[in-house]
Formats: structure tokens, C-alpha cells, sequence
């Protein structure tokens, strides 16, 4: 079941929060179609059990305003109302906070203190990330609206999970000698790049955040990081943290503001060594093209996907429908690894639609700060519309709709669970990255067949089987042109497995000793030797 795969990732148990009851909901039919009540969707919001105090920009060890003076409003997706307004950075406030990094990477001690001072912080810091679990997740909810029980439970841990990894690291880089042709000592150092520019999304900002701050630091760099507009709150929050937990001024700099300003400025930015970038693969084009066209610094880039999920005719069906289900609506479909296209071989099709169907149907929707609740609203009125767009389309291009389609509740951005069966290659719904609570389900005839299928996409960053052949599936694990490749499981996300793209899904890759490499440079030092002993 989906909460043992889940409690796989911490080792504590989420099955309350996957298989409890659903909350307020009913059903009919009309059209022949499952329909949602609403009731979940249209109570009264719960208050979230958080201050918010931390609003500013973090410059240098210290919350500022914006250079402007300008604010935006940071706004609840339960109710489309502001929650708070936060400072909004732009060019200049990049200047300060580069000019805050470069200073503590040239003459501050954090590149400079012993490795295993940094580990120490870097603990610390995850104690206090542990230390306020349920304040963080309410954050985390309250500005992106996720349910809290999965921020709570699965989220806060792993992001103090990952920084205790990136802590274990931080005493254990180091380079290599070298033997040569000839009287000499080789040595390679391995150098922190220097400032790390970093931009993160709106979909699972602390993990990225995590994912980001966790490697740099841990190899001795300074970084600026620009919050997504749409939920800055938790990174601000945590970043304080990080200060309270030792980190010098200037080394960890948090700037909230808009991509076409803020973002920009960081990119081209003339004094940051290293960019790394989370988001859409349009948005990571214009990145790469700014980084080339300033100091052609490196870049990594994690961006979109169109993950295939591919259920074998030998499949247990229950668990196969459970588990497409969960890599498909998971964080309200809202993740760039999910399995957005849904492969089933045509001996079990029909009996996998049905299941399929009625496993959308009772997925329990409504406010994210509920007990039970799996899914809550989209992040903001634009992912809304652009969803619900795709619905439109999936039915005027012939896809049948088996359940959901339509918006519910009269506030805030919820969206019914959705299904399409009867899906085509080339229907847009089977093509682009909906990035919303819509599973498609196709059909195939043989492996050959679904393997030049499951390929035939610009992305290539996640992918799916579900087989009980272990020859099918490393048939299947080999052949697919994608950078993660789960086998009986989705989104299983240990902070030792890299992650990361292939083709139009990005560059490089991000978690485990993989990631210590984008912010890192190798140097070779070759000295003569006089009289050697021995070579």
C-alpha cells in the first residue's frame, strides 16, 4: 500500500494519514459520472496553528526590507486571500545579498573553518529544523497547500534527514594523488566553487530548499537563494534557523521576489560562480541563457517531466492501481517526476480503468489542515486555469472522461480528482506536463511497443514499472530514457539517491554524492620532486 511506500522514506508510519476516513463527503452521479460534494471544500477554513514573523528579505545575517520598499502579498490558495505581505526583492537587492556571499566566502570563516565545524552546524540546524516540525509544515501548508499531515509527516523530516546527510559529507571531501611519468607530486584539490546562486519552485519549496542550501554549504560555498513568489514563508523561516544554529552572516541569503526581476538579476549576475535552477524547462532555457550570456558560470537544471508508469500484464492490479494513483496525485499532482502517463497492458486495461476510477472518486479532497484530507487545493488562480484548461481539452480531443473534471467549491483552487481513459499519443493531456490531479490511462500491446512509446517525449526525468517479472523489469529499467527508473514503487526520494533528467528534464543531478559536484571545482597541483625515494 501507498503509506508503507510512503513510511519507507522517514521510517515512521503514515498510514493514519493515508487511510483515514474521508471528511465530508458524498457522492452522486449525473452524466454518468462520479461527482465530488463540495462540503470538504467550502467549510470555513481552519486558522493555521503559526505566526507569521519572518517576512523580509535575509541579507547578511539580517531581515531587511526591500531597497524599494516594495511588498507583495503571499496568498492562502484555500481562499485566494492575502496571508501576509512579503518583501519583494529585485536587481538591487541581489546586489547586496551577492555582495553579503561574496564577502563571507572571500574573507569570512565558513570556507575557512575545518570541515568538521561546518558538520557540526549543519546538525545543529537540522536538530532545530526537527525541533519546529509542526510550525514549519504549517507554513509549508498554509502558502502552498499541500495537506499538512504530509508536510508534517513527510516533508520537515526529510528536509532535516537531508541536512543531517549533507552534514555527514561535509569531513569526507576530498581529492586524490595522482602518479606521474616523471619526478612529481599530483595532487587534485577539490575547491568550493565560491557564491552559488539558487532558485527554487513553488511545489515543494523547503525540500528544495533542501536540496539546494544542503550540498552547497556542506562543501564550504556562500549562497543567495530567491524563493518562489508564491511560497516564501517556510525558507525564510528556516533560514533563521540556520542562523540560530551557528552559520556566519552573509553565508546563507534568502531573497523573496519575482522571476523577470529577482530571478534575472541572479542569473546574470557577474560575481555569482554557480546557478542552479528547479522549475519549468521554458523558464530553465532563459537560466541557461543568462548564465552563458554574464560569465558563463554552470548551471544545473531539475525541470519538467512527462513520466511514463507502466503496469505489466502480470501485475497485482490493486496495488498497481494504488500505487499509479499515488504517482499521479501525490502533492495534488503538482511534481515534475509524476507519472503522468499511465501504461497498461490491454489484458487488464479495462478492469485497471474501473479501479482506477473509483480509487479518483474516493480520494478525499478538501482544506489541507483537516485530518484525512489528500489532496487540497492548486497553488494559485493561473496552475487553476491552465489545469482545467487541459481537462477541456482532453474531452474535445475524445479522451473519456471516467470520473472528476470540473472545479469544486465556489473559493479557493481545488480541482475534482480526474481520470481519462481511452487516451492517445498525440492528444495534448498524453504530451504536456499538466502539472494537476489529471491521470491518463493508455493502452499497449507488448513491451517493444510501450518502451518506443514511453520514449517518444522531450523529458526523460522519471519513470514507472509495475511488473512481477524481474526480467520485464530490467528489460524495462534499461531501456527507458529517464534519470530515476522505480520498479514496484513511485517517488521514493532517500537523500542518497540522485535525482535528475535526461534529455529536456535537465542537467546534472541533485541529491546523494552526485550533487557535492555541482558545487565543487577540481584542481590539479604538480610539484617537482628532487631526489625522489620512489614514483
Amino acid at each position: 500500500m501507498a503509506s508503507r511506500r510512503i513510511s519507507s522514506l522517514l521510517s515512521r508510519s503514515l498510514s493514519t494519514y493515508l487511510t483515514s476516513p474521508v471528511v465530508g463527503r458524498t457522492s452522486c452521479v449525473r452524466r454518468g459520472l462520479q461527482r465530488y460534494s463540495t462540503a470538504s471544500a467550502i467549510d470555513e477554513p481552519i486558522t493555521p496553528p503559526v505566526d507569521i514573523n519572518y517576512t523580509k528579505l535575509l541579507i547578511n545575517g539580517k531581515f531587511v526590507d526591500a531597497a524599494s520598499g516594495k511588498t507583495f502579498h503571499t496568498v492562502d490558495p484555500r481562499t485566494g486571500k492575502a496571508i501576509a505581505d512579503v518583501a519583494e526583492g529585485d536587481s538591487e537587492d541581489v546586489n547586496r545579498a551577492v555582495s553579503a556571499a561574496r564577502k563571507a566566502f572571500d574573507e569570512g570563516p565558513w570556507p575557512k573553518m575545518t570541515a568538521y565545524e561546518r558538520s557540526r552546524i549543519l546538525l545543529k540546524f537540522a536538530d532545530l529544523i526537527e525541533k519546529h516540525n509542526d510550525a514549519i509544515a504549517a507554513l509549508e501548508t498554509w502558502d502552498n497547500g499541500k495537506p499538512y499531515e504530509q508536510a508534517a509527516q513527510i516533508e520537515v523530516p526529510m528536509v532535516a534527514r537531508l541536512f543531517r546527510y549533507y552534514a555527514g559529507w561535509a569531513d569526507k571531501i576530498h581529492g586524490l594523488t595522482v602518479p606521474a611519468d616523471g619526478p612529481y607530486h599530483i595532487q587534485t584539490l577539490h575547491e568550493p566553487i565560491g557564491v552559488a546562486g539558487q532558485i527554487i519552485p513553488w511545489n515543494f519549496p523547503l525540500l528544495m530548499f533542501a536540496w539546494k542550501v544542503g550540498p552547497a554549504l556542506a562543501c564550504g560555498n556562500t549562497v543567495v537563494i530567491k524563493t518562489a513568489e508564491q511560497t516564501p514563508l517556510s525558507a525564510l523561516y528556516v533560514a533563521n534557523l540556520c542562523h540560530e544554529a551557528g552559520i556566519p552572516p552573509g553565508v546563507l541569503n534568502v531573497i523573496s521576489g519575482y522571476g523577470p526581476t529577482a530571478g534575472a538579476a541572479l542569473c546574470s549576475h557577474m560575481d555569482v560562480d554557480k546557478l542552479a535552477f528547479t522549475g519549468s524547462t521554458s523558464t530553465g532555457k532563459l537560466v541557461l541563457e543568462l548564465a552563458a550570456k554574464s560569465n558563463l558560470k554552470p548551471v544545473t537544471l531539475e525541470l519538467g517531466g512527462k513520466s511514463p508508469f507502466i503496469i505489466c500484464e502480470d501485475a497485482d492490479i490493486d496495488q498497481a492501481v494504488e500505487t499509479a494513483h499515488f504517482a499521479l496525485f501525490f502533492n495534488q499532482g503538482q511534481c515534475c517526476c509524476a507519472g503522468s502517463r499511465t501504461f497498461v497492458h490491454e489484458s487488464i486495461y479495462d478492469e485497471f480503468v474501473a479501479k482506477a476510477k473509483a480509487r479518483a472518486a474516493n480520494r478525499s479532497v478538501g482544506d489541507p489542515f483537516k485530518q484525512g484530507i489528500e489532496q487540497g487545493p492548486q497553488i494559485d488562480p493561473e496552475q487553476f486555469n491552465k489545469i482545467l484548461g487541459y481537462i477541456k481539452s482532453g474531452i474535445n480531443s475524445g479522451a473519456t472522461l471516467e470520473t472528476g473534471g470540473d472545479k469544486m467549491g465556489s473559493k479557493g483552487y481545488y480541482i475534482q480528482p480526474t481520470v481519462f481513459s481511452n487516451v492517445t499519443d498525440d492528444m495534448l493531456i498524453a504530451k504536456d506536463e499538466i502539472f494537476g490531479p489529471v491521470q491518463t490511462i493508455l493502452k499497449f500491446k507488448s513491451i517493444e511497443e510501450v518502451i518506443r512509446r514511453a520514449n517518444a517525449s522531450d523529458y526523460g526525468l522519471a519513470a514507472g514499472v509495475f511488473t512481477q517479472n524481474i526480467d520485464t523489469a530490467n528489460t524495462l529499467s534499461r531501456a527507458l530514457k529517464a534519470g530515476t527508473v522505480w520498479i514496484n514503487c513511485y517517488d521514493i526520494f532517500d537523500a542518497g539517491i540522485p535525482f535528475g533528467g535526461y534529455k529536456m528534464s535537465g542537467i546534472g543531478r541533485e541529491k546523494g554524492e552526485y550533487s557535492l559536484r555541482n558545487y565543487l571545482q577540481v584542481k590539479a597541483v604538480v610539484t617537482a620532486l628532487k631526489n625522489p625515494a620512489w614514483l
